[in-house]
């Protein structure tokens, strides 16, 4: 029997990319390769991330977990430095022990490194591994992120003051300069040296997967495969393996949103939850409850106090408190509010009782509302989830978004109940045209990884390249 070929996955320090990773390394696992998953040693991840480790070791026991040992401690500089440099100084730290690892393996075919960790590409190069990197985004995020460094150098002055100008880019829809990724829109800083620095290094990359699926993303992924994303060199052989989505967690009792749920009518809910970091501010709390109130339907939602609230308060039911007087009372009959830090979102989104999904736009609450057939209602906060509302609602239309406000502002409750009300309220024509996009689109996503399909394709094209 020959020795199954070896992939090192390098995970990242994000626990939002480290999921969709750990499901790569399943599926590795599945079409018969060995796997060994190197991670940051723990003074530079969260307890969560750890514990995530430990939960997909135990489920898959051929899976073999390393932990590097912890890199030299920062410089006053670097520690003081926008938390996206401290970890880009943390990976170049770490790289001498990384390459000591893969020395240690008896042979490596290929190293998937986190979409953030480039400088993993040269320790790969070095020791003539092939380098891939592991996008948790989708294809229209790598498409832009590819196009930036060259776009700005182009540009001359702050993006920000461009403001909603529109700009575009090939296979996008156009979009207001302001949804672009905030750590390019001011000139002039470390943080936008940096970061420009990394999605120009991406490209070195000897093939990059992305955590998507053809159906989904088309123009996007057709952008990337064409070479008009990188017209100045060649783009690396794009693999959209997706959807990679966790499944829910095996619980010794079910949480108790998921009752309440049975007890509720087909598609009377709508889901609030902002992924397992953002946080509103008190003010938008309570111009939420408010608007869920006015809005007269049901409502499950995720409710996270801001940081410095919750730390103060000392634990989470304290976010009640911040809710306006006689919100509870008067919601008791239609309402569901959850303050732990966890909610079975999966479940949630896959019950019939879901009928619409008030998001961040994070990217894996994106495809699992994708796989659940569940429309969504976009409210981003940071990062790349701007962007991420553009193609939800312009290019893949499955979705519709809160209007009213801009990166930073506030939505005020008569926004918030236009906003439930977009769908739940939806002209009949219009609704059907929705949910026809939306349920061609689930079909599609549970249709990729059957034998034949476009991601189990893209899958076997890049375990060839490893013979």
């Amino acid at each position: 029997m020959s020795t199954p070929r070896r992939v090192v996955v390098v995970a990242g320090q994000s626990l939002s990319h480290l999921i969709s990773m750990l499901e790569f390394a399943a599926m590795c696992l599945r079409r018969g390769l060995a796997v060994t998953v190197a991670v940051p040693g723990p003074s530079l991840t969260a307890p969560a991330f750890r514990s995530t480790i430990c939960r997909y070791a135990s489920r898959l026991p051929s899976l073999s977990v390393h932990s590097l040992p912890p890199p030299p401690s920062l410089d006053a500089a670097s520690a003081a430095a926008h938390p996206f440099i401290r970890m880009q100084a943390a990976s170049r730290s770490q790289a001498p022990v990384l390459r000591d690892f893969l020395r240690s393996l008896p042979d490596v075919h290929a190293l998937v490194a986190d979409m953030l960790a480039v400088c993993d590409l040269g320790v790969a190069a070095e020791l003539g591994i092939p380098g891939h990197l592991f996008f948790s985004t989708g294809a229209a995020s790598l498409s832009i992120f590819l196009q930036l460094p060259l776009f700005c150098s182009r540009h001359a002055g702050n993006l920000k003051d461009l403001g909603d100008t529109p700009v575009s880019f090939p296979g996008m829809p156009p979009m207001p300069a302001s949804h672009l990724v905030d750590a390019v829109l001011d000139s002039g800083t470390d943080l936008y040296a940096t970061v420009l620095d990394v999605f120009g290094r991406v490209a070195a990359a000897s093939g990059i997967l992305v955590n998507t699926f053809d159906a989904l993303e088309g123009s996007a992924v057709a952008a990337l495969r064409n070479g008009r994303c990188l017209p100045d060199r060649a783009t690396p052989p794009v693999y959209c393996v997706g959807p990679l989505i966790a499944e829910g967690a095996e619980e010794e009792e079910r949480h108790p949103c998921l009752p309440w749920l049975d007890a509720q009518p087909e598609r009377s809910v709508v889901f609030l939850c902002f992924g397992s970091r953002c946080t509103v501010s008190l003010e938008q709390i309570s111009e939420m409850a408010k608007g869920l109130e006015k809005s007269g339907h049901r409502f499950l939602w995720v409710l996270r106090a801001p940081p410095a609230f919750a730390a103060a308060a000392g634990g989470p039911d304290a976010a009640l408190s911040l809710l306006p007087e006689g919100f509870l009372a008067g919601t008791a009959d239609r309402g569901f509010v959850v303050t732990a830090s966890w909610v079975p979102q999966v479940e949630v989104l896959r019950h019939s009782s879901t009928g619409a999904f008030v998001t961040h736009c994070g990217w894996n609450s994106t495809l699992e509302a994708v796989v659940a057939g569940v429309p969504m209602v976009c409210w981003p906060l940071v990062a790349e989830q701007w962007m991420n509302k553009v193609y939800i609602v312009e290019d893949m239309k499955v979705g519709v978004e809160v209007r009213g406000y801009k990166r930073g502002g506030l939505v005020r409750a008569d926004d918030v109940d236009a906003a439930v009300r977009q769908i739940m309220d939806m002209e009949p024509e219009r609704l059907r045209a929705l949910e026809e996009r939306i349920m061609a689109v689930k079909k599609s996503a549970h249709a990729v990884w059957k034998e034949g399909g476009s991601s189990y394709t893209a899958f076997t094209e890049f375990m060839k390249q490893m013979e």
